[in-house]
């Protein structure tokens, strides 16, 4: 980079003093630059609209925009593509004033940032049935791979139901913030991003995967979360749903 182009991206960032050396001056030249300032601003507020789309829908689209300004402003970010810009969001709008009174907003914002960073993971080929049947009753002392773009949660609060009751509407979506634990499971095994709501057994049987931990341990875990959990239901749908990645360790002799 120029010398030029790092006055210049300042200058994008509001600071304007080494870039005047490189232009003539007057008003003319100003003007130009805050064209530029404002069409940078303008890229970054509608990227950070678009990677968090329930917290926009839940707040109002002018309320986000005037927060997002105070966030780019803050954290002008380096990365030219915008498609992951945002990353400190939810953390800048846990300690931002004016959102103090809506306490749901933070976590809406990481379960926003968990479906663009699932979106954005790494293609592999999920775990299938065949595969597990393949392997057998060694599965168990198998260690457990999760597809890389799963984003696993688990909330005190309500915030999954309020979450996906934005993202995915329905007619039954209950927008209700209340004490009540819930999980969420963000993963992308194809081409599409899904989302589903986890109870305590299955978060147990993911968190231990995702630790590392052996099938065997994972169902052990689980088990202890919820005795009467039916271990074959759970592990099928897991594998049906494209959450372990096909590459599993197998275990040593």
């Amino acid at each position: 980079m120029t010398v030029f182009h790092a006055a210049f991206e300042k200058a994008l960032d509001g600071s304007l003093e080494d870039l005047w050396p490189h232009l003539l001056g007057g008003e003319r030249a100003a003007g130009a630059v805050a064209v530029y300032r404002n069409t940078a601003m303008k890229g970054r507020l509608d990227a950070l609209e678009a990677n968090y789309p329930t917290v926009a829908q839940i707040v109002g689209r002018d309320w986000f925009r005037a927060a997002a300004r105070e966030f780019v402003v803050a954290t002008p970010g380096d990365d030219p593509a915008f498609a992951a810009f945002g990353a400190g969001f939810s953390d800048w709008l846990a300690g931002f004033g004016p959102a103090g009174e809506l306490p749901y907003l933070a976590p809406i914002a990481r379960l926003d940032r968990a479906w663009t960073e699932a979106h954005l993971a790494p293609d592999a080929r999920a775990l299938d049935p065949a595969d597990a049947a393949g392997v057998g009753p060694a599965l168990a002392g198998t260690t457990a791979r999760l597809h890389p773009s799963v984003r696993l949660f688990w909330f005190d609060w309500t915030a999954p139901s309020l979450w996906m009751a934005h993202r995915f509407p329905q007619a039954d979506a209950g927008l209700v913030w209340r004490m009540s634990g819930e999980g969420l499971l963000v993963h992308r095994p194809g081409a599409d991003v899904r989302a589903c709501r986890l109870g305590r057994a299955e978060w147990a049987f993911l968190d231990s995967c995702k630790k590392g931990r052996t099938f065997g341990v994972a169902a052990g875990m689980a088990r202890l979360a919820d005795p009467g959990l039916d271990l074959s239901d759970l592990f099928s749908r897991l594998v049906t749903a494209g959450v372990f990645h096909a590459a599993t360790e197998s275990p040593r002799p």
